[in-house]
């Protein structure tokens, strides 16, 4: 595949991992839930495992063997991203501990068996994705103007949670210290962004959201709940978070 070919089948592969995931909380919840960690209708994971597969297993042909070579790699693939993604943001974004065969909660037998059939689909479908891809006018623009709206979704979440990990470690750090009246006469203008659109949107995402702050965690969601830190009422809501904090 050429560059362009890869990026779209990325962005494209992205895309139907991102419906699944729309899907699986429709069937669970009864409602569609934006399942991505970036803000566009993506799941950078399905997109690169996608890629990943397609690279490693072009030459199998037994349907068996793809099944499990897939389920491998993409749980090999989904246990790194989980580890990853703890170290950077000091949080876990799922957690499959109360799933049958389970390995430290990131990956699970249900994952394996997904993602083992979608392997053998892929091979069946790629061709024909590809053969959409060749037919699009003027494919590499397309492939330019995605990969920079994908960088600029990237590049933002992770300074909003950049920012968000920071307010935790210093609110944990007051916790301890006793000191709350303190952090929020200081930090009045932080504590207003606090949960974010986009922040509230990745919690409500990722329910088995667990922070490595976790005391500052609960407290900061036990006081948004509470006033919402909006601006006209920065001072009720230190109020409330006193009172909730005792």
């Amino acid at each position: 595949m050429t560059i362009t070919e890869i990026i779209l089948c990325f962005i494209i592969y992205s895309f139907i991992g991102w419906l699944w995931e729309g899907l699986i909380t429709l069937i669970r919840e009864h409602r569609i839930i934006n399942r991505g960690f970036l803000n566009g209708p993506y799941c950078p994971i399905y997109g690169a495992g996608a890629l990943i597969f397609l690279f490693i297993g072009q030459h199998i042909l037994d349907p068996v063997k793809l099944f499990f070579i897939g389920g491998a790699i993409a749980c090999v693939l989904e246990y790194a991203t989980s580890f990853t993604m703890e170290k950077l943001f000091k949080a876990r974004w799922w957690d499959y501990t109360k799933y049958p065969f389970n390995l430290n909660g990131r990956i699970c037998l249900y994952g394996f068996i997904a993602f083992g059939g979608a392997s053998v689909a892929i091979r069946y479908l790629h061709p024909h994705l590809l053969e959409f891809i060749q037919s699009i006018p003027n494919n590499h623009i397309w492939a330019i103007v995605l990969t920079a709206i994908f960088t600029a979704d990237f590049i933002s979440t992770n300074q909003s949670f950049a920012r968000f990990n920071k307010i935790l470690r210093d609110y944990q750090a007051t916790l301890r210290k006793g000191r709350v009246g303190q952090f929020f006469d200081a930090n009045s203008r932080r504590v207003r962004r606090i949960l974010t659109w986009q922040q509230r949107r990745i919690l409500k995402a990722f329910p088995s959201f667990q922070s490595n702050y976790d005391k500052a965690f609960n407290e900061v969601q036990k006081l948004y709940k509470t006033s919402k830190f909006k601006p006209e009422k920065t001072a009720h809501a230190r109020k409330k978070a006193k009172k909730i904090l005792k």
